[in-house]
Order: C-alpha cells, then structure tokens, then sequence
C-alpha cells in the first residue's frame, strides 16, 4: 500500500523558491533541496521528474504569485503604480530581497532552455504592463523607450537588494533614496 503524501506541491515550490534564490539553478543540487523542502529524494522525484522539472515550477510559481504585475495592473493606471512597483517589489519577502528572476537572469546560460523561455515571456509581460502605466501617466512620452528605461533600473534596484546586507532597514531606505529621485525625475519628462 502506498504511503499517503505528507506535503502539498505549492508547500515544496514555496520552499525550494528562496534556495534557487539563493543559489542558483546550478549552484543548488538534490540534497540542499531535500533539506530546505523537508521532502526526501523519493519524495522528491514522485512529485517533479527532477531538479530541471522542479527549478521550473519554482520559478512558475513565482511569477505566478509575485507582486510586480499586480502592483503595475491596479486602476488607475499612471506613476502611482510604477513607484509602487520600483519601491514595494525587490522587498516583498523581508527574508529574500530583491528578484529571483534578476538572480536567474545573470546565469541565464546555465539554465534550461524552458526557464529562459518563461523569464524573457515574463520580462514582456512586464514591459507591457510598465508601458501601459507610461502612456496614462503622459501620452505624450514615447511609452516602449520610457518602459524599457524603467525596466533596467528595476533591474538595477533588484540586482543591489540581491546583494542583500546585514541590515534590511538600511537596505530599503537606502532603496527608496534612489527611487524617489527616479520617480520624481520620470514625473518631470
């Protein structure tokens, strides 16, 4: 008789999402995630076909319940949403700041074909959203080239919070110093 499962999937991918985080796809292996999961190797492997096939849904799961097109969807639409977006998202989870896509970005080479498929969808997604807000908050802006401006110090402000420091006080308000100007010269255009 087969033994009852002891863990929900959403549990595991909750769990093993900070780890890659962290580390990486390439720098995490089976062990590490048997540790940080609390589901055995077995266990493991009944649930995902293996370390690419969990990597994948980790990172589904994040974009899926991540705040960014949340933050940049909320009516109405303008410089509201995009300073909320740049202040609120690289610091969603106190225990993991900053982006677990910007982490998995700069070791795109080393991940599978499938999840640099789902972060470039993701990242067009996003854009999109950026533009949208642009173009209510000012017709007048060419809306893609401002989006894109946005997007890479997004990329910016989350590659710094990765770093992450001993104090995640200092950490944000070192933050929303830098937000603050961008917004307020983004405002002036």
């Amino acid at each position: 008789m087969a033994r009852p499962k002891l863990f929900t999937r959403d549990a595991v991918l909750d769990k093993a999402i900070p780890l890659f985080w962290r580390q990486g796809y390439a720098g995490t292996n089976v062990q590490q995630l048997e540790q940080a999961t609390g589901v055995n190797k077995s266990g493991l492997y009944a649930e995902f076909t293996g370390k690419e096939d969990l990597f994948l849904a980790a990172l589904q799961r994040y974009l899926d319940t991540g705040p960014a097109l949340r933050l940049l969807a909320r009516e109405p639409l303008g410089w509201a949403n995009i300073e909320k977006f740049l202040t609120e998202a690289p610091f969603i989870l106190e225990s993991q700041p900053g982006c677990l896509v910007v982490n998995a970005t700069g070791a795109i080479g080393a991940l599978p074909d499938a999840a640099a498929d789902l972060i470039r969808s993701y990242n067009a997604r996003r854009l999109d959203s950026l533009e949208r807000n642009v173009a209510a908050a000012n017709p007048a802006l060419d809306a893609r080239a401002v989006a894109g401006m946005i997007a890479t110090f997004f990329l910016g402000l989350c590659s710094d919070a990765n770093l992450g420091g001993a104090n995640l006080g200092e950490a944000v308000e070192t933050h929303q110093s830098r937000v603050a100007p961008f917004m307020a010269m983004l405002r002036g255009l």
